[in-house]
């Protein structure tokens, strides 16, 4: 694969249980499939290619139609919460505000790689979300 990027996606039912240890198949641009089973938590990780706009999910007998976008820029608060939340450090809703929901995830992210726990995001938070995302 060419440049690739990650996409992470937590599935969960209409209870928000986990669809932990379901089989799935990915289904890029290209046609070409990744198949694999959400891990215990109801997460797929995988690496699609950097230019997708679009890929198709079958998982629990359903078709998910996935639009994929382009992330803000990883220094800005909107692009830092996009990015946690995608690495399960929940910071609530994508508003762009450095709220306590925000602060926290930042803090939990900083002590787990190891970085200054300010909840703030810095340069050196912002290279460590970089490098844990892939984008």
């Amino acid at each position: 694969m060419a440049e690739t990027r990650w996409l992470h996606l937590e599935l969960v039912d209409s209870s928000s249980a986990p669809l932990a240890g379901r089989p799935y198949v990915l289904t890029l641009p290209d046609g070409a499939q990744q198949t694999g089973w959400l891990d215990a938590a109801g997460r797929l990780r995988a690496q699609v290619p950097a230019d997708a706009a679009q890929v198709s999910l079958v998982v629990a007998h359903r078709r998910l139609d996935l639009t994929l976008g382009d992330l803000p820029p990883a220094d800005t608060i909107g692009g830092a919460q996009e990015r946690l939340n995608q690495l399960n450090y929940f910071t609530g809703n994508v508003d762009g505000e450095l709220g306590p929901y925000t602060a926290g995830a930042l803090r939990r992210f900083q002590r787990d790689h190891g970085l200054s726990e300010t909840g703030e995001l810095d340069p050196p938070t912002v290279d460590a979300l970089l490098g844990a995302h892939g984008t």
